[in-house]
């Protein structure tokens, strides 16, 4: 039996702890307690911090581990770390060490023609920003936190303090902020784009459109797959973001990859070297091409897949939408969702409807659609 080592613990650990039940291997995940899952989802639970790389190297020698996988942004360079040691497949810790740096990988990836970039300056005080050429609208980001945490949309100079201040407020006590400010990408299409890399070989498993609450945070309030590109734009961000996955130097493992598409052209937004988190990879990607992608991450990290073969998924319509305040013309359908056919799931929170500030999947309304059709629910809201 293959054993998989999971480097942290909450919903992701969960999810691969039930991919390896699925696949017959036996799931170890290494986490403090307020990391700790059911113990019905994983076969073992290793208290210990993550951050102990070398403990949770030993412990794996113990247990005779086949393959590592992250859960977090946190757990990339310690899944790395980790992996190395054990001679397992995984990526080069130096590159995972700065693989989740935001401002590192467009440097990595300007001068490419396929995956573009705007003008973006890494930040350590205000004044870095003045005397850059990033012009506004400007977007200010911690350079290496994921989940929209501590976004800002800047429109002129008097926003620029206060934005500043929230992107570094969003920091640990004790870590020195960096923050990257971007011009701000207006208009066209956002999506994330799925990926699994094996050997340095990038598939492309599915792209997911993206609806987004814009300025000033740009929350992500609903996901849906696939995103309703042509077959021509569809081709060329496969291509941009494959090229952009090399650049960066991503040879093994999952990556969630945020792009903006503006007049045809594929502009990044960011890589993130783990799973796709809001339900995207699970279950929303099984359920719109019927391919197990967390199963598969667990597969290729053991080597028992070396390909993926994309012209075999299913082509179904699934999608999530958050009921919040800024959706609340969604609330009437969220009511009764669960008597429609395409609901595959409805997480009742609250009837209050509140402004969604950054994504909080577990404490927030949403529903979830499965359907052979296109949207359903924008087929109600038609019709209303």
């Amino acid at each position: 039996m293959k054993k998989i080592a999971i480097i942290g613990g909450g919903v992701m650990a969960s999810y691969f702890g039930e991919a390896c039940h699925r696949l017959g291997y036996e799931g170890h995940y290494f986490s403090m307690l307020d990391g700790k899952v059911d113990d019905s989802k994983v076969d073992f639970f290793h208290e210990i911090n993550i951050f102990n790389k070398d403990g949770i190297v030993t412990i794996c020698k113990e247990i005779g581990v086949d393959g590592v996988v992250p859960t977090t942004e946190l757990s990339v360079p310690i899944t790395a770390y980790v992996a190395e040691k054990l001679g397992l497949l995984g990526n080069p810790v130096k590159v995972a060490e700065v693989i989740t740096n935001k401002y590192r990988n467009r440097e990595c990836i300007k001068d490419l023609t396929d995956l573009l970039s705007p003008k973006f300056v890494a930040a350590k005080c205000i004044k870095d920003i003045e005397n850059s050429d990033v012009p506004y609208p400007m977007i200010l980001k911690p350079v290496s936190l994921g989940g929209k945490r501590g976004i800002t949309v800047v429109n002129k100079y008097d926003e620029l303090i206060g934005a500043f201040e929230y992107a570094a407020n969003s920091f640990r006590k004790g870590v020195q902020p960096l923050i990257i400010a971007e011009q701000f990408l207006e208009g066209g299409m956002e999506c994330s784009v799925e990926s699994i890399s094996i050997k340095g070989r990038h598939t492309i498993i599915q792209i997911t459109q993206k609806d987004s609450s814009d300025a000033p945070h740009c929350v992500e309030l609903g996901h849906h797959q696939p995103a309703p590109l042509s077959d021509e734009i569809w081709n060329k961000v496969v291509k941009g973001v494959s090229s952009g996955l090399t650049a960066i130097g991503l040879d093994n493992g999952p990556c969630h990859t945020e792009i903006k598409i503006i007049d045809g052209e594929v502009y990044l937004i960011e890589f993130n070297a783990r799973p796709g988190g809001d339900h995207i990879w699970w279950p929303m990607v099984e359920l719109s091409t019927g391919f197990d992608i967390i199963g598969a991450v667990a597969q290729a990290a053991t080597g028992d897949l070396e390909s993926i073969d994309v012209k075999s998924f299913k082509h179904r319509y699934s999608g999530l939408y958050y009921v919040v305040k800024q959706t609340a013309h969604l609330k009437a359908i969220f009511d009764t969702c669960e008597k429609e056919k395409w609901c595959w799931e409805k997480n009742f929170i609250t009837d209050d409807l509140y402004e969604l500030v950054q994504n909080d999947m577990e404490h927030t309304n949403y529903m979830i659609y499965s359907s052979e059709e296109e949207d359903p629910v924008e087929k109600l809201l038609k019709k209303q």
